[in-house]
């Protein structure tokens, strides 16, 4: 029931103006990405075969500080995607959801955005990269080693998220007490999870869609509701926060490690193999992969490994997705409200609804209408007596 996907015919649950309106709005978004990836890729390309960085170093005369050496490349990188990335957003954020009713973004907000991006992004990344580096540079079994570093700074970031990073963008609120907290806390209690906090996000400064995530760990676990989303009922509230909590009653941050970890571990061991071929650090310009000048061939390297497991990643997420879905429905035995929820907010959120197979392979949330049929399925197994949780 969860390994696969329930069959479902989006025609049964949406009509047909709200799949033309789908199809519309998605087909030129799609046609959008493909381009970003392209020329995202062929800038880096462009980027690691026109030597760029071991240029770059040479031109600053930085030859002692490797640490130094690496921020500046991050640096450029970073700034290297105001060429094509920045444009990218623009249009979808200011113009395209504009023209469809979903952005609320001014371009005072958008530039205040990309700056906090640009900063954020290289501050990030620069952390990430200098402790592997580190590793890189002082042993041959640095793929190992470095991967370890890599997995533990994960787990780092994930409790620091929602304290440190999410802030910067978006303003956190506890939710005022009233019936609608009561009752997301009563849905905690009676799932026996203790959360932090419940956090309403002011996402309506930039969009109209709705949307609710689970963040941090320990101390800083909360869950956080999108503003666009109080004017739901609160029967329908309590779903989504019943599958947020759904999520960390079944430890799905912890359970994600080793899958996680695996194909991360496969990307340092393809790193490590193309590492040794010479033709290919003289195509970059360097010498040996712990050159800081060799950091875009890394990260050219780790996207290609991380895009040729992408389908496997994806599929674990949809299976956690279902899990988090069967929770709520046993937690609150209300497939009707589970049901309403995705119906309002697939169209509202102009989503995939009819998407291809290749888009379901790639999405890394089940279809609305997969879920809707899920719930369905829930309620005549749940009548028959039949339904047993697969823990």
């Amino acid at each position: 029931m969860l390994l696969r996907r329930t069959p479902a015919d989006p025609a049964d649950w949406f009509g047909p103006e709200e799949l033309e309106e789908s199809r519309r709005y998605q087909k030129p978004l799609r046609r959008l990405r493909l381009v970003e990836s392209a020329f995202g890729a062929a800038v880096l390309l462009a980027f690691v075969a026109g030597d760029a960085a071991p240029d770059l170093l040479d031109a600053f005369d930085l030859e002692r500080g490797w640490v130094l050496q690496l921020a500046v490349v991050v640096a450029a990188l970073s700034l290297v995607g105001l060429v094509y990335e920045h444009w990218f957003s623009a249009y979808g954020d200011l113009v395209y959801d504009r023209r469809w009713g979903l952005s609320t973004q001014t371009v005072q907000g958008w530039l205040s955005d990309q700056v906090k991006n640009l900063v954020v992004g290289w501050v990030f990344l620069t952390l990430v990269l200098v402790p592997v580096y580190a590793v890189i540079r002082s042993t041959d079994l640095w793929w190992l080693y470095a991967w370890l570093v890599f997995m533990a700074l994960q787990v780092v970031f994930a409790f620091l998220v929602p304290v440190v990073l999410l802030p910067i963008f978006n303003k956190f609120t506890p939710m005022e007490p009233g019936e609608l907290r009561s009752r997301i806390e009563a849905v905690a209690e009676r799932a026996g999870v203790e959360i932090e906090g419940i956090y309403v996000m002011d996402a309506s400064r930039r969009t109209r869609r709705d949307n609710a995530f689970v963040a941090g760990l320990g101390k800083t676990r909360r869950v956080v509701l999108f503003d666009t989303m109080l004017e739901y009922p609160p029967e329908t509230i309590e779903h989504v926060v019943a599958h947020e909590i759904g999520h960390y009653r079944l430890h799905h941050i912890a359970k994600s490690i080793p899958i996680i970890g695996a194909l991360t571990l496969s990307a340092f061991v393809f790193l490590k193999l193309v590492s040794g071929w010479d033709g290919l650090l003289e195509w970059a310009g360097v010498d040996d992969i712990g050159d800081p000048a060799a950091v875009p061939l890394f990260l050219l390297g780790f996207g290609v490994a991380t895009k040729a497991t992408s389908l496997l990643q994806a599929w674990h997420v949809r299976y956690k997705e279902r899990e988090a879905d069967l929770e709520a429905l046993e937690l609150l035995r209300d497939p009707e409200a589970m049901v309403e929820l995705w119906r309002t907010m697939g169209p509202k959120n102009k989503a995939d609804l009819d998407p291809s197979w290749w888009a379901r392979l790639n999405h890394d949330h089940p279809e609305f209408a997969e879920r809707m049929a899920f719930a369905r399925r829930w309620q005549e197994l749940a009548a028959d007596s039949r339904l047993v949780h697969p823990r």
